[in-house]
């Protein structure tokens, strides 16, 4: 939980220090072809960083979430092209990845006959919701 207006404890995440955090967050991504996942990065900043993941979390996505959002869609953006790229992971994992981390769906084309009768098409392959 953030600190109330005029406490007097020392912050130890400041923004400052926050961001620097997330930046070496995001080099160890870029230097570590292998990571594919959130998660695996945040693994790595644990040992790497001292940052144990709950705290990662909390930082992200509670505590400075509008102050790193750039910093989070790039780091989100290198692993959604990992994921897209591996021939490591197994098709099916891959693919739950993308839906449920980065929020690609299943395409649905839906057409109208000539005799007014809808026909509903599941295509193989999805798309992103951030590229439509």
């Amino acid at each position: 939980m953030a600190a109330e207006p005029g406490n007097k404890y020392a912050e130890k995440y400041t923004k400052e220090n926050v961001l620097s955090l997330f930046d070496q967050a995001k080099d160890i991504l870029i230097n570590d072809p292998e990571i594919l996942t959130d998660t695996m990065l945040q693994v790595k900043c644990k040992y790497a960083l001292g940052l144990p993941l709950s705290t990662y979390q909390y930082l992200r996505d509670e505590k400075f979430p509008e102050v790193l959002g750039d910093i989070k869609r790039e780091i989100d953006t290198i692993l959604e092209s990992r994921v897209m790229k591996s021939k490591e992971m197994y098709p099916g994992i891959a693919a739950m990845t993308l839906k449920n981390k980065h929020k690609w769906r299943d395409q649905t084309d839906l057409k109208v006959d000539a005799k007014g009768e809808l026909q509903i098409t599941l295509v193989d392959n999805f798309k992103s919701e951030k590229h439509e």
